[in-house]
């Protein structure tokens, strides 16, 4: 009886103290090209050290108005195979998705949940880039932004 008694005034008891469980942190990077999606997965395993992350790397395929979307242009299952071997790279757990659409950013934005954290990877430059203006819109709609500079 005295142990509901101090439960409700907030007298935190043995069970209380347990160590807070952290849920997974989810962070998406777009698949620009090779060199660049490796150096975001290289980055992200020196960022998640003692964090629960996963990582989902996203390759929109484009496919051209003339040809349906159901039937792309390339073998999905290289893109699939081209992926998982960038994937195999990392220690950390990572979902490779293809996304097929007429638009790479709309394909890019269509998969992504509200708030998502984004890694991007792009080129060294003093002047605005499409990657940087894709970054910019892409907080605009709620999301974090996270650039890795390559040196290539």
């Amino acid at each position: 009886m005295k142990n509901k008694a101090d439960r409700s005034l907030g007298t935190p008891s043995a069970g209380d103290l347990a160590a807070p469980v952290l849920t997974d942190l989810q962070v998406v990077i777009p698949h620009r090209t090779t060199e660049l999606t490796r150096a975001a997965l290289k980055y992200s395993a020196t960022l998640a050290t003692d964090l629960n992350v996963r990582l989902r790397l996203i390759d929109v395929h484009v496919v051209p108005y003339g040809v349906a979307i159901d039937t792309p242009t390339v073998n999905p299952k290289h893109l699939e195979r081209k992926l998982r071997q960038l994937a195999q790279e990392t220690t950390l757990p990572v979902s490779a998705e293809v996304v097929y659409a007429r638009d790479w950013e709309q394909g890019f934005r269509r998969s992504l949940a509200p708030g998502s954290l984004i890694l991007m990877a792009m080129r060294r430059s003093w002047w605005p880039t499409k990657d940087k203006r894709l970054a910019a819109r892409l907080r605009s709609l709620g999301h974090q932004v996270v650039w890795v500079e390559c040196e290539k």
